[in-house]
């Protein structure tokens, strides 16, 4: 019995088994620490392969927006004016002029863009020596990637406009009336709905109306875009 006691109050036996136990604690208390430091470090690795991808993602968007899909101006060409109809007669009672004027007007707008096109609400003016005497107004509309579409304008001569220009009489009786119309189209060219490109394309021409055989003399264009 005494033996028993002994044993069991051994100092050293008592300091080994407390030395036991604190390494068994210290390295559980070890494992412990480094499982919240492994789930942060594979989070970490997540997140920085998600930002990888994103920004690679983001450079090859920019790449193709700058060369593949770059974006190029649109264009308003006029295909050809036509006179429809042209009846000048002289009012000597008022000493003036009964005039009517009709031009036809054929253009056609290109979009080469790899995107659509979206273009606002135009117009193509039509003037006499400076003056303002016709417009007609361009819907708005929208136009797929690499693509054309006709348009047809009517554009009638505001007469009372042009009875006012001082300039007509001595014109219409020399034979020769000159016009000159300007059509506008503003819009933008959206690529991958991110980036806005905005577009203007104007067109100018000079006409040239033969009053004694009502025909039109050949027409002079000039084309420009801005992007």
């Amino acid at each position: 019995m005494e033996k028993t006691e002994e044993t069991a109050l051994n100092p050293s036996k008592v300091a080994a088994a407390a030395a036991e136990t604190t390494k068994k604690e210290s390295k559980d208390a070890e494992a412990q620490a480094a499982h919240p430091k492994r789930k942060h470090r594979r989070r970490n690795i997540c997140l920085a392969v998600t930002a990888a991808i994103i920004l690679a993602i983001v450079l090859v968007v920019v790449i193709l927006a700058f060369t593949v899909f770059k974006a190029k101006e649109p264009s308003t060409t006029v295909d050809s004016i036509s006179l429809q109809n042209l009846r000048i007669s002289p009012d000597i009672a008022r000493m003036n002029v009964d005039l009517n004027i009709t031009l036809d007007v054929d253009l056609t707008v290109t979009n080469p863009n790899k995107v659509g096109f979206k273009y606002k609400n135009g117009s193509a003016f039509l003037n006499y020596r400076g003056e303002l005497v016709g417009e007609v107004p361009i819907p708005a509309g929208k136009m797929s990637s690499d693509s054309t579409r006709p348009m047809n304008l009517t554009v009638t001569v505001m007469a009372d406009r042009l009875l006012s220009n001082p300039q007509l009489i001595p014109d219409v009786a020399s034979g020769v009336l000159t016009f000159s119309s300007l059509i506008k189209l503003s819009g933008k060219v959206a690529i991958f709905k991110i980036f806005k490109v905005s577009v203007d394309t104007t067109t100018t021409c000079d006409i040239t109306i033969f009053v004694s055989n009502s025909t039109l003399g050949d027409q002079n264009c000039k084309y420009k875009a801005k992007l």
